[in-house]
Order: C-alpha cells, then structure tokens, then sequence
C-alpha cells in the first residue's frame, strides 16, 4: 500500500495542498511559491494553467482564462477545449487539482511515471470549507470518482478539531458549541451538540464575517487606492471581503499611521496610508451587529439551548478579535478563539489518523454527480472501476469549518501572527 498521502482544502477561492509521505511531518506542498493557490484556470490549445497567472490573464478579461468556478459550473453549456478535445467546465478543478498531484509524484516521491497509474490507489483526501455547499462538495468527489480515483475520502476537520479541544479542556464535553467562522465578509454559524460534532443547525450571515474594525479599515484601504489611482476600476465589496484576512493581521500591530501595500483580488499590489485616529472615528458610527445576536439566538431557541449551555468558538483570524468577542461576552456566557497551535494540532491529529489507516480506505459507490451532466473521462488511459461496495460506504455530507492557513513562509498576507513587513514609502 502507498505510504503517502495528499490533503487538499477547498473554498470559493482557493485551493490549499499539503502532503505526508512514509509518516514524516505534514508539509505544504509548493508548486511555485506557496500552497494556497486561487481557483483560476487558463487553457488553450494544450496549454493548461492553474493558479495566480491564470489569475492574471482572467482579470486582463482573456476569453481563454476562467475564474468564479463554484458559479460557472452551474451553467451546462459552459465547456473548455483541451488537446482537441471538448470538455465540460467543471473538469477544470480536476484537471487543476491532477496537475498537482502528478508533480507530488515527480518532485517529491522521484517517480517518472505518469500520473493514470496511479490513480486508482492515490490516497487523496478534501476537507472543505465552511463556504462550500454539500451540492459543491458531492461535485468535486464525483469528478474524481468518475475519473477511477477509489482512495478518496473526506476529511471531518470540526469532529477532529472539537476533540483536541476536549483533550485540552477548552472545550467542555457537555455542552453545545456554535463554531463561528468569516469567510469573504460571510459568517457561517454551525451549531453542533457537543464536542463530537454531531450538527443540529447553521446560519449564514452576509456581510458580518469581521470584527467591525478590520471591515472598516478594509474599507479605508480601499478608499485611499481608488482614489490615488483614478484608472481603477474595482468591485468596492470585493475588494473589501478580499482585504479582511490581510487587515486582521495589521490590527494585532496597530499605529497612528497604517501604511504598507496591499494586494487586491487581481494580485496587484498598492500602496496605502490611513491613520488609526479616522478609523475609530468611523467605529462610532458603527451599529450593525445586532444581526449577529438574532441569528445566534433563533439557532439556540430552534434547538432549545440556553446562553449558558453553549461555548461560542471563533474560527478565523478576522473575528478571533478582542473586540468581536467583548461583544459577544455581554449575552453569552462562553467565548473563546481558536488558536493556531490548535489547528496545527488537529492537522496533525487528521494526519495521524491517515497514516494509522494505512493511507488507504474503502472504495466508495460512485454516485450520480448533483449537478450537470456526467463529464466525458478526463483521459483515455482510465483504469477499470472498482466493484461496487454497500451503499453505507458513501461519505455523508458534513459542514466542516474553516482551517486558518498553515503557511511556510513567515511573512504573508493570511499569517496570524503579525502583519507582513512595511515597505519604505514612495516618493
């Protein structure tokens, strides 16, 4: 059996690929410079690109690059050609996602093989995040099904998440916890009964996935750069859910004067400078968080909980404030952050239980895919399917929450530990 294994972690935005080999630590698997790619592609002719300069081409409005995926795969008609061939856009992410596993197995494991050998036994595992829908979840495991990957399964980051926390005593085994996660300027509230992660309800909140100050001086930031450069032509709200992890960061590090560059949603960097005593004076005027408290409260009555039988755990960096949570304090008895050491901790428990199932698991029914048609196979070379096993084999949908990146290098945007370094000002 092989003795490695790949995770990838799915969102509307990105893609985040980590690895083990022969029980080694996890690690970030890199292409180029990072494991966190975003969800574009470009292809044309036999020219296949995944990732920022793929990214790049579809924001200089290239009719052969291809972004917003979640939304475009909804259209049937929608296909892409590659080697001659026609094939519906949701292959892309397969073909995306493939193109890095063939270059774990050349760069990292030094096989020359090619990448259809291996298929049938590759252990590859998805953890999704909380903005993936279970419709979006079955899609990408069908697609990868249908192309004779049978070592694939689903990863429950929340139940592992939940069970070191207990193991630590953070958690506490009796009561309910309300996982509260911002994504894109989204909250997603997902209720579970206790530390075994057993779902009873979730919310979803446009527009109050931040701590209000980071929200804010997101949209300062992208004031001062719509206006320093007047060609631009930006999505404002965007921009905004764009900026929220890297704003988060500067907050923990705050000055009067809060300057540096930021990249915006196309990957061009711009300068900026806003100063703190403006940002307070917006916060004042700030009464938007009431929705937050409703939203909580029907969630606790449909189950009927009360304030003191449920911990609140924040899950990302942009709420995992002192002010998001004073707030919350004031109703609810129970709120605490997540930290990194913990998510680190849980990837380690995810991956120590891959190792210990021997990097394998049983094949699972492939079931019709929720939306579109059925795609035509990637490749001719596919290898036979397996039997078909019992229908309780097939994974049942879960929500599972954010995971914070684990990044390798120290200075970058989605680093919760401090913000990246200010570069000296232009003149």
């Amino acid at each position: 059996m092989m003795g490695f294994c790949v995770l990838a972690k799915i969102s509307k935005r990105t893609v985040t690929f980590w690895y083990q080999s022969d029980s080694n630590p996890y690690a970030p698997l890199k292409m180029r410079e990072s494991n966190e790619i975003p969800l574009y592609f470009y292809v044309n002719g036999n020219d296949f690109i995944f990732g920022a300069a793929a990214r790049e081409r579809f924001y200089k409005n290239d009719p052969y690059a291809y972004g917003n995926y979640f939304e475009i795969v909804k259209d049937p008609a929608k296909h892409f050609s590659i080697y001659g061939n026609k094939k519906p856009v949701k292959q892309l992410f397969y073909y995306g996602v493939e193109q890095y596993l063939s270059h774990f197995l050349n760069t990292v494991l030094y096989k020359s093989d090619s990448i259809e050998s291996y298929r049938q036994q590759f252990p590859l595992r998805f953890l999704f995040d909380d903005d993936i829908e279970d419709n979006e979840k079955s899609l990408i495991e069908n697609l990868f099904q249908e192309a004779g990957y049978f070592n694939l399964d689903r990863i429950a980051y929340h139940h592992t998440l939940f069970n070191i926390l207990a193991q630590k005593q953070i958690l506490s085994n009796n009561k309910a916890i309300l996982f509260m996660n911002g994504i894109d300027d989204v909250l997603y509230l997902n209720l579970y009964k206790n530390s075994k992660a057993e779902a009873l309800g979730s919310a979803r909140l446009p527009g109050q996935g931040a701590d209000p100050r980071v929200k804010i001086l997101a949209d300062m930031i992208v004031e001062y750069i719509i206006l320093q450069n007047s060609y631009l032509s930006v999505n404002k709200d965007t921009e905004i859910a764009f900026l929220l992890p890297f704003c988060a960061a500067l907050l923990q590090n705050i000055s009067p004067i809060i300057k540096g560059e930021a990249e915006l949603s196309d990957g061009n960097r711009y300068w900026f400078n806003v100063r703190e005593r403006n940002l307070n004076d917006r916060l004042q005027y700030y009464a938007n968080d009431g929705m937050i408290f409703a939203a909580t409260d029907d969630l606790l009555r449909a189950n009927n909980l009360q304030a003191d039988g449920v911990m609140i755990l924040l899950g990302s960096e942009e709420i995992s404030t002192p002010y998001f949570s004073d707030k919350l304090l004031k109703k609810y008895h129970h709120v605490i952050a997540l930290q990194p050491v913990d998510v680190k901790d849980s990837m380690l428990a995810i991956f120590q239980a891959i190792a210990n199932a021997g990097y394998s698991v049983k094949a699972k029914v492939p079931t019709a895919p929720p939306v579109l048609s059925r795609p035509a196979l990637p490749t001719p070379k596919l290898p036979p399917p397996l039997p078909p096993k019992k229908q309780s084999d097939v994974p049942k949908p879960v929500n599972i929450p954010r995971l914070p990146e684990i990044k390798a290098t120290p200075n970058n945007k989605n680093n919760p530990v401090k913000p990246p370094p200010l570069p000296p000002k232009k003149s």
